[in-house]
């Protein structure tokens, strides 16, 4: 096991027993086996393309789990506890075939029910995605929490909303001057987003499972 694997390994376990995340959730989020994630644990050999849902299911982040820097409270979040809120769902993004929402619908008033769940954003919301375009990592009725205060970080899931309408949730990769490189969730595809064209970028707090939602 090399120095890298070893780090990986050793974070990985620290993530899911600070989380209480259980190995079946991340293998059912990834589409893998519950064996091949227990396996990481002790080799430290986690494919680049699994570590933004590890992310986002044990809010550790893909710098923190790779070695880098800790997760510090971000500025916007200065003197805030992380706590679990009652989160609204606020409506449904419909994936297409295109990897944008064909159809994003609002809930007007109180919204759909809620998603308990730890977060130190207050104006945080919850989305229902339908669709297959972004499976394994996000699953047709699973729910993305969206923290519009957060900051985003490369390496993980992001809302993306552009000046045209579209609306999509990527995989930041990296900035540039006047740009940003993103991914599908999938892996399938890379493009880039001039700035200029991006009206909010928003981060993806967490991937959460049906089994959290409660109706308000």
């Amino acid at each position: 096991m090399t120095p890298a694997q070893q780090t990986l390994a050793s974070n990985f376990t620290r993530a899911l027993a600070e989380s209480g995340v259980a190995p079946k959730a991340i293998a059912e989020a990834r589409g893998i086996t519950e064996q091949a994630v227990s396996n990481w644990k002790r080799t430290g050999k986690i494919a680049r393309e699994h570590l933004p849902t590890i992310a986002q299911l044990t809010g550790w982040s893909v710098e923190r789990l790779l070695g880098g820097a800790h997760d510090d409270p971000q500025p916007e979040f200065a003197g805030m506890a992380k706590i679990a809120r009652r989160v609204p769902v606020v409506g449904t993004a419909k994936m297409g075939d295109n990897g944008y929402f064909e159809d994003f619908s609002w809930v007007p008033g109180a919204g759909d029910g809620h998603i308990e769940i730890q977060t130190q954003d207050p104006n945080a919301y919850c989305l229902r995605v339908r669709g297959m375009s972004m499976h394994p990592a996000i699953r047709d009725g699973w729910y993305v929490l969206i923290e519009p205060n957060g900051q985003p970080r490369e390496g993980e899931y992001v809302l993306l909303k552009l000046r045209d309408g579209k609306k999509m949730v990527k995989e930041l990769l990296f900035r540039r001057p006047g740009s940003i490189q993103v991914m599908s969730v999938n892996g399938e595809e890379r493009f880039t987003v001039d700035l200029e064209d991006l009206e909010d970028m928003q981060p993806v707090g967490a991937v959460v499972s049906p089994s959290k939602w409660s109706p308000d």
